[in-house]
């Protein structure tokens, strides 16, 4: 990006030696507030969850699981063994990695592997309001009953209407689940997909209008919503599709956020 300094001629007459100096101090420190914007409007929410550890430095942990990793369960994925009465639905008990935010507008999406033997689990992406008490959140419901999961796209106790699904129309055998979940915010509007395989097409699942008051935190989270059972979940990646997360060459962030350029 090019940006024009401030001239110090107005009008054909050269500015006295102490207006020049003004001028020019004035112009470095608009400068300086420009570049510090677009440093910050740069910062991006990915992580590719490799080298044994979180990439990015924002992350913090809402109920941090007792037993989670990166790398060491399974190399490059964020593993979480999920405790009991962890839900999101009427209130937020998940273990949530969430990063503080009070953008506009963001296009995020993740890739996981879900295990479970339960009679309730959840996990999936989530854009929450502390002072609200609410959120947006794409769900991957895992139960027993009738041996089946579900996607739902949901706000608090909230699944129908303006968008809103309880069932997105993915129902997997139980047990092992893999998915893609995406989720965009446009001011307050939002927009949910949902693939089983790299390479496909995304698939709508809703679009909704919900006013969320900043700030806003937006993570993943896992839980057994249940009193009882299991849930582990492999998150592969947490990927910024509007600002990816910078990477050196090779390895698997190549490969991963490489795929960035196809979604447009």
């Amino acid at each position: 990006m090019k940006t024009r300094l401030l001239t110090t001629n107005f009008g054909g007459h050269t500015l006295p030696k102490f207006g020049r100096i003004i001028t020019y101090s004035t112009s470095i420190c608009l400068l300086m507030l420009l570049f510090g914007s677009v440093a910050n409007a740069a910062d991006s929410f990915g992580d590719p969850f490799e080298k044994g550890k979180l990439q990015n430095p924002n992350w913090k942990w809402q109920n941090e699981p007792p037993k989670w990793d990166v790398g060491e369960t399974r190399e490059n994925y964020l593993y979480i063994d999920s405790e009991p009465n962890r839900n999101l639905w009427a209130n937020d008990m998940s273990h949530l990695l969430y990063q503080e935010t009070d953008t506009d507008m963001f296009d995020v999406e993740t890739h996981f592997f879900a295990k479970w033997d339960t009679s309730s689990g959840v996990n999936g992406l989530v854009i929450k309001s502390p002072a609200d008490d609410n959120w947006v959140t794409i769900k991957f419901w895992s139960r027993d009953a009738g041996a089946k999961g579900q996607i739902q796209y949901q706000t608090k106790q909230n699944e129908g209407g303006g968008g809103l699904t309880g069932n997105a129309g993915f129902t997997p055998e139980f047990g092992d689940t893999e998915l893609f979940l995406r989720l965009e915010k446009d001011g307050d509007q939002y927009t949910s997909w949902y693939k089983t395989k790299e390479k496909d097409e995304w698939i709508e699942i809703g679009v909704t209008e919900f006013k969320l008051t900043p700030p806003l935190w937006l993570g993943i989270y896992a839980g057994v919503a249940a009193g009882a059972g299991n849930l582990e979940v492999e998150y592969e990646y947490f990927r910024d599709n509007l600002n990816p997360f910078p990477v050196e060459p090779g390895g698997k962030a190549t490969t991963t956020w490489a795929a960035v350029k196809s979604h447009y």
